[in-house]
Order: C-alpha cells, then structure tokens, then sequence
C-alpha cells in the first residue's frame, strides 16, 4: 500500500547544510525529483520511492544519487 504524504502534509523547500548534505530531522522529508515522491529522512517503517532512488527504514535512509534529492520541510495541512 502506497501512502501519498501530499494528501497529508504541506511540503516547503529548504536549503541543504552549508557542506553540501542533507539535513536531516523528524519534519525533513526528501523529495525525489526523478520520480517526485516524499520520504521521510528518518523512516521507520519501510519506505521507498517509485524509481528506488529513495529508499529506507529503521530510521536511516539510502539515497542512490543524492544530486536528485531535494530536501523538503512537512508540515500538517
């Protein structure tokens, strides 16, 4: 079952860490521009983006081309 975080939350862009990174946090999601879903930086149940670029569970995720990932703040609609 696919949950479609857009019906939930309200996504705005933030900036990446001064080094480059990801931020990460319990209201960071990332945003897969190759296949534009949501996931949470922190997962922790298994989550995964449609083309696999995103994928993660037990609280880490993997990121298999971070150039493609845009980091997104959720907040409740």
């Amino acid at each position: 079952m696919k949950l479609d975080l857009r019906k939930i939350y309200r996504f705005d862009p933030i900036a990446r860490n001064a080094d480059g990174s990801l931020p990460s946090g319990g209201d960071i999601y990332y945003e897969c521009t190759g296949c534009k879903d949501v996931v949470s930086s922190v997962p922790h149940i298994v989550a995964r983006c449609e083309c696999g670029n995103l994928s993660g569970k037990g609280g880490k995720v993997e990121i298999t081309a971070p150039d493609k990932v845009n980091p997104v703040r959720g907040k409740l609609k």
